[in-house]
């Protein structure tokens, strides 16, 4: 009787084991693909994503412009499944455009603030939960560059992708 007590109560830790370690994984899906998904909107063969941007109507990321050459988007502090990222992911903007962005914390929890970052365009901000951040900037440098939280280096970032003039 103890051997079969011992087996079952040894599979049933090794079922617990396996379901954590599932669990582990399927975040680690989950980053991994928010970062494939980031990169593969750099290598877009030949894609203007301002095209993209002008024949669809206004979505909530991206508002409509105040003014021409004026590019005005919120991104948005989430959290899933214990993983905090800011969304959209990705932005684009060509270059010489005046970008307005409205950053809003709208992470649960004990800790009411999140940073947000684009170190090539020397902008830090703290973000507060419930108080929206207005940034705003002239993309003047063509390229990709990660924005991220630096207040908590884990959190998934994202990318400002600013096309060449034409």
């Amino acid at each position: 009787m103890r051997v079969i007590e011992f087996r079952h109560n040894y599979f049933r830790h090794n079922d617990f084991l396996h379901n954590k370690e599932n669990l582990s994984m399927s975040k680690a899906i989950f980053k991994t693909l928010a970062v494939l998904a980031a990169a593969a909107a750099f290598m877009l063969p030949g894609a203007n994503r301002n095209t993209f941007a002008a024949d669809a109507p206004p979505t909530a990321a991206a508002a409509p412009a105040d003014e021409p050459g004026t590019r005005s988007f919120t991104l948005v502090s989430v959290e899933v499944d214990g993983t905090k990222f800011w969304l959209p992911s990705v932005i684009a903007v060509e270059q010489g455009d005046k970008v307005k962005l409205t950053l809003l914390n709208n992470v649960p929890g004990a800790s009411n603030q999140h940073g947000f970052t684009i170190p090539a365009y020397n902008i830090t901000e703290v973000v507060t939960r419930g108080v929206p951040t207005k940034v705003s900037f002239v993309a003047d440098k063509p390229g990709p560059f990660p924005f991220s939280c630096q207040l908590h280096p884990a959190h998934i970032g994202g990318s400002l992708i600013v096309e060449p003039k034409k």
